[in-house]
Formats: structure tokens, sequence, C-alpha cells
């Protein structure tokens, strides 16, 4: 009686709808849980700002937001090729986009057009140097780079005469292993060799303003709501999405029910998540590579999936695949 308890305590924890789940996916589900928690805090300590300045009672995201408006900057993380993967949110009150804006873009269209060529030219040539002894790669001089450019700000009005500020970008290029992340430059004059199995370098910068700025812009952006489960036949068609799926992916439930997963994701990225699907049927679980999925706003958005295959509770028949994307 008392691990049924546990069982049924357990299951109102992990269960994200109120259908009956048996006892082993209660477990499994606990289990995938846990190990996705433990990844995090890995993770989170891997990074861990541990310099003598850094106040204790200050998280890493605080710590390095009051840095960013000291500084009047943002972060930015790009490809040799010129796709941006990640920009912090104090881009908002700097030049007027959201991060949401950037992703997935190329660079080249925020930069002044006299200027292009010299950032790519920049970039693409740069081989990292490996690191040493204690020393990390990015830690390694020849992997830094400064530069200055002409950074397009956001408008409102389409129709108006874009504006651009000065900007001072330092960096230092890293090796970053995206396990299948295929990524293109819209401009076809600044393409890079998107086949390339080698670890993707990125350049991590901070891109400062030259002429700080008095009246900044608020940004609202809730963070809080980044995950979201899904349940998908053997086949990979749509069984269930949860009430989370809607406000990242656009789709509400019953627009995605029975129809299959394939029909979202990027063409580039298909060959990636199927052969991630046919090493699931043969262990049972695992974790997808990176790939683009079609939002309902016509938007590719990157995700990265965790999944494991339930069986049925009397004959031990592969049931449906759990999905926490």
């Amino acid at each position: 009686d008392q691990f049924n308890m546990l069982v049924n305590e357990l299951f109102s924890m992990v269960s994200t709808s109120n259908r009956k789940m048996d006892k082993t996916t209660v477990l499994k589900a606990t289990i995938s849980f846990l190990r996705s928690q433990n990844d995090v805090i890995k993770q989170c300590q891997a990074h861990e700002i541990k310099e003598n300045w850094k106040p204790s009672f200050l998280s890493n995201d605080e710590f390095a937001q009051l840095m960013l408006e000291a500084l009047d900057g943002y972060l930015l993380v790009i490809t040799q090729s010129g796709t941006i993967l990640y920009a912090s949110e104090s881009v908002t009150s700097l030049l007027n986009h959201l991060p949401s804006d950037l992703v997935n873009r190329s660079v080249y269209d925020f930069i002044h057009i006299d200027e292009r060529m010299k950032v790519y030219n920049v970039l693409s040539s740069h081989k990292v140097v490996g690191g040493t002894g204690d020393i990390a790669d990015y830690e390694k001089d020849e992997n830094q780079l400064m530069f200055t450019c002409h950074w397009r700000c956001g408008t409102v009005c389409l129709t108006e005469s874009p504006v651009y500020e000065l900007v001072e970008i330092q960096g230092t290029f890293r090796k970053l292993d995206t396990d299948g992340c295929i990524l293109m430059s819209k401009d076809d004059n600044l393409q890079s060799d998107a086949g390339s199995s080698a670890p993707e370098v990125c350049f991590c910068c901070t891109v400062r303003l030259k002429c700080s700025q008095v009246i900044r812009e608020l940004s609202f952006v809730d963070d809080s709501k980044k995950e979201f489960t899904s349940r998908h036949s053997m086949e990979w068609k749509f069984l269930f999405l949860d009430h989370r799926g809607p406000t990242i992916v656009g789709y509400l439930p019953f627009e995605v029910l029975g129809t299959s997963g394939y029909d979202y994701y990027h063409p580039n990225d298909l060959h990636k998540v199927a052969k991630g699907h046919e090493q699931l049927m043969q262990t049972g679980k695992g974790t997808s590579c990176y790939y683009r999925f079609l939002t309902k706003g016509q938007q590719w958005i990157w995700l990265q999936t965790t999944y494991y295959i339930t069986y049925h509770q009397w004959n031990s028949k592969p049931e449906f695949i759990v999905c926490t994307h």
C-alpha cells in the first residue's frame, strides 16, 4: 500500500494530464525527469561564475544581466557562417529587437551593407587554436577578436529608413558540438558548408554601444515556459500535446493530433531526426539532435527532445512515445 501511495504521488508530480499511467510508466517518467534535472544542474555548475568579485547572493543570470546593463551591451552567439544562435534580452532595450527576432537569422541582415564583407572575412577565416595545459581554447589570445561595425536598430514601421548604431563587438571563438544542427545564412553570397560533420565553430561575444543610451525601453520576456510534452505513435504521429505547447509552437492540440511530426521539421534536419527515431526504436529511450520546428506563425525554432517508449502493462508491447521538448 505504501508503495502504491508513493507511485501515485510521483504520478501527480510528473504527469501533465489526468490520463492514468501504469507503475512502470510513472517510474520511467520520474527517471527521465531526474536525469533532465541532473543534466541542468551539471551545466549550471560547469558555467558557474566563481570569481571573488561576483556577490554570492546573485545568480549567474542576475549577475550577467547587471553587467550587461552597466556595459550598455548584450550577448551574442553566432556561427562562422553568420547564423545567430543566441541573443540576450538586453538587446531589446538597446536596439529595439526582441531576441526571437534575431535567433536563426543571419547576422549580415543587421549589419550595414558596406561592412558585411569585412565582417564575413573576419568571421569565416578564423581557425580555432586548441588549448594547452590548463588553458582552454577560448582563453587563448589567438581566439580573441574585437571589431566595430554599424548594427541596424529595430523599428515598428517597416517603411521607415533604417537607423544604425555604431557597436563594438568583442569575444572569442569556441568549438560547439551541436550534434546535427545544420546552419545556413540567408545571404546566398555568404554561405557555409552546412554538410560538415566537424564541431561547429561559434563566436561568443558581447556587443556594446559606442554611444551610451540614457533612456531605454523595458523588455517583458517570459522564460518560465520553455518546455512542453507530447505523445506520439510509433509512426511519429501526434497523440497528445500538453497545455504548454501552444504558447511555444502556436498550434492547439486538436490542430496537430493525427498529423506526423515530420511535417513540421526543416527539410535539412529530416535525416538527423529520422536517424534518432531509428535509434529510439532500438534502445527505447534517448535524446534527439537539435532540429528546427515550424511554428504556426511560419517561423523556425530550435528544439531538442528527450524521449522514451512506453510499453503496455500486460503484453509488454510498445504503446506510444513520450517526448519532452
